[in-house]
């Protein structure tokens, strides 16, 4: 359903570009001065009106892809300090693991009664 939604939309979007774009192909100068149309103080060279309509989208494109970088930095710190307890934790996690298997495995011992017997009480000794 999404899919159809985001073809229904976009696909209209992207000819309409087109078409403008094609329509619009003879070079025109953007001019930065409000105040001096004929003979502005900051003007462009003369390029086609689709070029500066793709420059302005992926310049557009930039400072947002940017901003997002830039807002993310806080989520891509705390990613890296987990990534770090993460592996502190599990060196600690394998440490104990082995103290573990070492304290279950008992050495046998001479003197005492082998694993397999169950120890005796005081009274049973007697």
């Amino acid at each position: 359903m999404k899919k159809w939604l985001f073809r229904l939309f976009w696909i209209p979007v992207f000819i309409v570009a087109v078409l403008f774009m094609v329509a619009n192909r003879q070079p025109v100068p953007i001019s930065l001065d409000p105040f001096n149309v004929q003979d502005p103080a900051l003007a462009t060279p003369e390029i086609w009106l689709w070029v500066w309509l793709m420059l302005m989208l992926f310049v557009g494109f930039g400072a947002g892809a940017f901003g997002m970088w830039v807002s993310g930095r806080s989520k891509r710190a705390d990613a890296r300090a987990n990534r770090k307890l993460v592996k502190t934790l599990r060196k600690d996690v394998t440490r104990l693991e082995t103290r573990l298997r070492e304290l279950e495995t008992p050495a046998p011992s001479a003197t005492g009664p082998s694993p397999s017997e169950p120890p005796l009480l005081e009274s049973q000794n007697a």
